[in-house]
């Protein structure tokens, strides 16, 4: 134990540390001790006034309760990212290995946030069992001993596990419910190690900090050193740089519309959830709260209200997740207050339902159809949103389909951020309902560059809201392929036909219109997540859905394939979590062209054809005309 070192990290004005401060060795290792237990004891129960946040990530196995977990865990058997690894014991982990079968880099990353000593601490709360504390003892103390901070010109993404936003979940999320968990059961050398530890997250997060959602989880970590542990010597400086840069970073990184800028499910609720945490901390311990921030809680979560499926979830958008919204909002209510989210939060037994059904988010780009608010409702998703910050897909202008809790046309998902085809393939254009030019998907990445200002634009997004009749169109004329050509450019027109002679249920219509200055093949994708039933030259029935074709192009359809991947969605993040799915590919070689698909929600086929300015459908004798919008 470095104590001098530790000695002079502290703030010596602050009271029962001005004599601590003098002492050396052992006695100034045990008395900086018991002022820390007795700074804890009276904090306690400010602390324990946040509400307990389960651990993030893949800590445990399948089908594992959280005991069995804990009593695994005391083996020596931890698990990071759904892979577990076999130490023998709690004395003998290495924090730097990776026991993947192709390094996969996450799971050494991720083993060091710690999530599997958070929940020994919840259980131990719950059970008192010795032997949670005695491993946490020693999982604490074996990563400070043999996991050394870096040097302070190291970037905060480098490192196997000192990387800022492990850094920052470590303070933010984990290690201060550690910490007032176990201070009675810990030693005094392992608290003024977990001490000395603090500040050196502290500094680390203060002065290597990265970007993007990354930035806001090391804020978050430097606030709650600065609030719960006021005693370091910067904890002042520390606070009012973290305010600086939360309120900062609102303003980047926050659409007016209540979007997070990468544009995903997911990251958009890790930013506005370490807004939460920032602000917790700072409610639990009485500090005034910047109502500007408040304001970004707010608004994030009427974006997850606005993007909710009728199953209560989310759409798995971009590198995004399928949390059950209910539970993302739940603990805002303690610092924000809405009708909606108490008509979400309490499956609509009491505040009120949202005033809109279908909704725009003009500056994402995000256009949502509903035909209302429950679990039978049907719902689309369709984006032509700006390239994201970060986490992005190839996925202009792709949309998605749910009838009722079913998702029937399907995104790609979010698969393990490994060097896998299957990886690739996700945050592809192969993997979304988009359209492939001469067999090439987008290419938005390569030469993407964000800039600051961008956060105010506005998308291309155009719509129009009515009773029987919904609109949403966008454009890509970006780069396709490694050579990042610009072969002609997409307009993609979605019609939501609410109420119709033809069908006794809604249904869509997609009209894409291409330009190009020579003769390409286009192939416009579809992934179904239901089964087949038949396919013709111009149709394609599932179960609870079927497509028609304008009768111009070539069908075909692709399921489950590996070399090269297509057919195939992710079901989760971990590797290897993947399901085959119907792609359905409708081909057309031209220079410039239009493609009309149909897709029903009554199980039955449509002939559709253009004529002038109208879109023309027929079924039994019938006849049904949707005006093109211009």
């Amino acid at each position: 134990m470095e104590m001098d070192k530790l000695l002079g990290y502290l703030n010596p004005e602050y009271p029962g540390l001005g004599n601590i401060v003098k002492e050396e060795g052992k006695k100034a290792e045990n008395e900086l001790a018991a002022f820390f237990r007795s700074y804890l004891d009276s904090t306690r129960d400010k602390y324990f006034s946040i509400p307990y946040e389960k651990p993030e990530n893949v800590y445990k196995l399948p089908g594992e309760s959280d005991e069995e977990a804990c009593e695994r865990i005391i083996k020596g058997t931890l698990v990071s990212v759904g892979v577990p690894s076999d130490f023998g014991s709690v004395d003998k982990v290495d924090w730097h290995s990776n026991p993947t079968y192709n390094g996969y880099k996450e799971w050494t990353w991720q083993f060091s946030r710690h999530n599997d000593v958070k929940l020994l601490a919840h259980q131990y709360l719950l059970s008192g069992k010795k032997e949670y504390a005695e491993a946490a003892a020693s999982l604490m103390s074996s990563w400070i001993a043999t996991c050394p901070p870096p040097a302070p010109d190291v970037s905060g993404g480098e490192t196997d596990c000192w990387r800022t936003i492990e850094c920052g979940i470590r303070m933010g999320a984990n290690w201060p419910y550690i910490i007032y968990v176990f201070y009675k059961d810990f030693s005094d050398e392992l608290l003024c190690g977990i001490l000395l530890s603090l500040y050196q997250h502290g500094w680390r997060l203060r002065h290597n900090y990265m970007s993007a959602n990354w930035r806001l989880m090391e804020m978050n970590g430097l606030m709650h050193i600065s609030v719960l542990f006021p005693f370091f010597r910067d904890s002042e400086e520390w606070k009012a740089f973290a305010i600086k840069m939360m309120q900062e970073e609102s303003e980047k990184q926050i659409y007016p519309d209540g979007f997070q800028y990468e544009l995903t499910t997911g990251y958009h609720e890790v930013a506005i959830n370490n807004y939460q945490r920032f602000l917790s901390v700072m409610q639990a311990f009485g500090l005034e709260m910047p109502s500007s921030l408040i304001d970004v809680i707010k608004r994030g979560a009427e974006v997850n209200i606005k993007l909710m499926l009728p199953s209560g979830r989310l759409p798995d958008i971009n590198d995004g997740t399928d949390h059950f919204v209910k539970e993302l909002l739940m603990p805002k209510t303690r610092l924000i207050s809405d009708d909606s989210i108490d008509w979400v939060i309490s499956d609509g037994k009491k505040g009120r339902k949202p005033s809109y059904d279908s909704i725009a988010l003009e500056y994402s780009g995000f256009f949502v159809f509903r035909t209302g608010w429950g679990k039978d409702d049907v719902y689309a998703l369709f984006d032509s949103a700006p390239f994201g910050r970060g986490h992005q897909h190839e996925d202009k202008l792709s949309f998605m389909i749910a009838d009722g809790e079913r998702i029937l046309v399907a995104d790609s998902g979010c698969y393990a951020y490994d060097d896998s085809d299957m990886r690739k393939y996700t945050i592809s254009s192969y993997g979304h309902n988009v359209m492939l030019i001469d067999g090439m998907g987008q290419n938005r990445r390569r030469d993407y560059v964000w800039h600051d200002e961008d956060i105010k634009e506005k998308s291309d997004l155009e719509w129009e809201i009515s009773e029987d009749l919904e609109w949403a169109r966008g454009g890509y004329s970006g780069p396709y392929g490694d050579d990042c050509e610009e072969p002609a450019s997409w307009k993609r027109s979605i019609y939501f036909v609410k109420k119709s002679a033809l069908s006794s249920r809604p249904y869509f219509i997609i009209h894409d219109a291409v330009e190009g200055s020579t003769e390409h093949e286009y192939t416009m994708l579809y992934h179904v997540d239901a089964a087949r039933k038949s396919i013709s030259s111009d149709s394609a029935v599932f179960d609870g859905i079927a497509f028609s074709f304008d009768g111009e192009g070539e069908l075909s359809s692709v399921r489950g394939a590996m070399h090269p991947v297509q057919g195939m969605i992710a079901t989760g993040k971990e590797q290897g979590m993947y399901k085959s799915v119907d792609a359905l590919e409708y081909r057309k070689t031209d220079s410039s062209c239009s493609f009309l698909t149909v897709i029903s929600l009554d199980g039955s086929t449509f002939s559709v054809r253009l004529d002038g300015d109208s879109i023309v459908l027929s079924r039994d004798g019938k006849e049904e005309r949707v005006g093109i919008r211009k």
